[in-house]
């Protein structure tokens, strides 16, 4: 069985992508700052701007939340301006990135699928996009 880890899980697109994964057979372990609102998979609250916490998560040496994974998966983010800080939004959300990288290649973690938010194309902010489905050719304003 292949088994994955989950950044942000606990989040709206994390618990949709968790389901899906859980259903197709994977073995799935959640890493979020928010405890899971129902019991999809085993779950382990961290704080993913600390590395050492990601590390061990990511590296399998959390008790009974053993690894090694063979993928992983990177939702966690605070999700779109407001919600925090400024600050504490950028410092979050690239520090967790960076984490998650690296402890991925620490690990030798080859598969992992990162997500962004819509924000990133300036969505849904109060300009509509000039078409829609927005595609490659659609300028970014992020």
């Amino acid at each position: 069985m292949t088994k994955v880890l989950v950044t942000g899980g606990s989040g709206k697109l994390g618990r949709a992508v968790l389901r899906d994964l859980v259903e197709h057979g994977y073995e799935v372990l959640n890493i979020d700052q928010q405890a899971l609102p129902e019991p999809i998979c085993p779950s382990l609250r961290i704080d993913l701007a600390n590395f050492g916490e990601v590390a061990a998560a990511v590296l399998g040496g959390v008790d009974e939340r053993p690894g090694p994974f063979d993928a992983v998966v990177h939702l966690a983010a605070i999700p779109a301006p407001g919600l925090a800080a400024n600050a504490r939004t950028i410092t979050n959300n690239v520090s967790a990135s960076y984490n998650v990288f690296e402890a991925c290649r620490l690990a030798g973690i080859k598969n992992v699928v990162f997500a962004s938010s819509e924000t990133v194309l300036g969505l849904p902010f109060d300009n509509p996009p000039p078409y829609v489905p927005v595609d490659e050719n659609y300028f970014p304003r992020p």
